[in-house]
């Protein structure tokens, strides 16, 4: 059984509260069943319709009221740090408990594969990790043992990434970036027992503002050096080092004497400040020869005659 299949459920009665764990089928068959023979199957249909709204995040719960002093709310499991969350009584109002005989089995062997207690607490040392080859990639989304999940803005090199957290948003360069399959010490690996996700050595926080972050320094600090194989990535690289010095010189704000240093490096670098006189001369290859690229440049241009 996945986490995602998992159903968390709180009863409330005169006030109390109980928490349990089930799987849809036990879902459907005890706290539905509660309402008896009075209540349609249209009604139950509509009601586990609206429980997958929280699968896919169109509500965060999905509330059944039985009688004045009786409810149920219910929601899919989206996140290890939400399964923590509510082990801990953190969508509780007052007085509750976790009741373990009322959760499913298989809701129970999820908690041991996450290294959960039923009060959220970590079971260590019961997990073996198991380091797995990866080439990371932009737009991937990758969970982290931590319990968060992050999106891959940019590999600034194989190990080191441009990450945004799933949760906050806060932008993050992890470094030290690994993958790996995490399951219980001591039992044969299967498809319901692995969780696969990410560690890093060292996390630098940005914030979440975008438009404040520097993505060449980024790059610089954090990233490989480019390479100029051919003619092609000799022009990228003529053309981001073109761009660099211009933002520079057209930033407002900074003083005239760092603007004009700007300008003049400009001029002296590339001949021109001129993004079109620069765009021409870069199509013309007039800066083909500022790295050194492999023989395959020559291919690429043409032989000459």
């Amino acid at each position: 059984m996945k986490l995602e299949d998992m159903i968390l459920v709180v009863e409330n009665r005169k006030g109390t509260e109980t928490n349990f764990l089930m799987d849809l089928t036990d879902y459907m068959g005890e706290v539905l069943g509660l309402w008896g023979d009075g209540y349609v199957v249209e009604n139950i249909a509509g009601s586990i319709n609206e429980l997958y709204g929280t699968k896919k995040e169109k509500a965060d719960w999905n509330d059944l009221y039985i009688a004045a002093n009786k409810s149920i709310h219910a929601s899919f499991c989206r996140s290890e740090s939400q399964l923590r969350g509510f082990l801990t009584g953190h969508f509780n109002d007052g007085e509750w408990s976790f009741d373990m005989e009322r959760c499913s089995k298989d809701c129970l062997d999820v908690l041991r594969i996450y290294n959960m207690k039923p009060d959220g607490q970590p079971q260590f040392p019961y997990l073996h990790y198991e380091r797995v080859e990866h080439t990371f990639h932009a737009g991937e989304v990758l969970h982290n043992m931590n319990g968060n999940d992050y999106r891959v803005l940019a590999a600034l090199s194989p190990k080191n990434l441009l990450l945004m957290s799933l949760t906050d948003s806060q932008l993050i360069v992890g470094r030290g970036v690994n993958l790996y399959e995490r399951y219980p010490k001591g039992e044969r690996p299967d498809d319901d027992s692995v969780v696969t996700g990410i560690e890093w050595d060292h996390g630098v926080y940005l914030g979440n503002d975008i438009t404040r972050i520097d993505f060449d320094i980024l790059k610089q600090e954090y990233g490989e050096p480019d390479r100029a194989e051919n003619v092609s990535d000799v022009r990228d690289m003529v053309r981001r080092n073109f761009w660099m010095q211009k933002n520079v010189e057209q930033k407002e704000g900074l003083p005239d004497r760092v603007r004009n240093a700007a300008r003049e490096c400009l001029e002296n670098t590339f001949g021109t400040s001129e993004p079109e006189v620069f765009d021409k001369m870069l199509e013309n290859g007039l800066y083909d020869g500022m790295y050194h690229a492999k023989e395959e440049k020559r291919q690429i241009s043409g032989s000459s005659r």
